[in-house]
């Protein structure tokens, strides 16, 4: 998944967020949580996300995106624990346009 992506008010699918690189040599990941947050407003706006639990899939953490409005930016960030204890965040920006 790039470090933004566009997408349209009606589309609703899944995005992936890679982790392989920044695993430590034997561990994986065990869980995730994802967040939203408008850029405009600064608020926390999750009707975004079908859920704010992650998939985790191998070395990636997923999510079913919704909605959006039209015209806003939006800050997804990606909480996934290791099975070591460790923590990594990353975070995608989506441009929400109506075409």
């Amino acid at each position: 998944m790039p470090g933004r992506f566009l997408k349209q008010p009606a589309e609703s699918y899944t995005i992936a967020v890679e982790f392989a690189g920044k695993l430590p040599s034997g561990a994986s990941l065990s869980s995730g949580t994802v967040s939203a947050i408008r850029l405009d407003t600064g608020a926390t706006d999750n009707s975004v996300l079908a859920s704010t639990t992650a998939t985790i899939s191998g070395t990636q953490a997923r999510v079913k995106i919704q909605a959006g409005t039209a015209g806003v930016k939006y800050k997804l960030t990606f909480l996934v624990t290791l099975s070591n204890g460790d923590i990594f965040e990353e975070a995608v920006a989506m441009d929400v346009e109506n075409f």
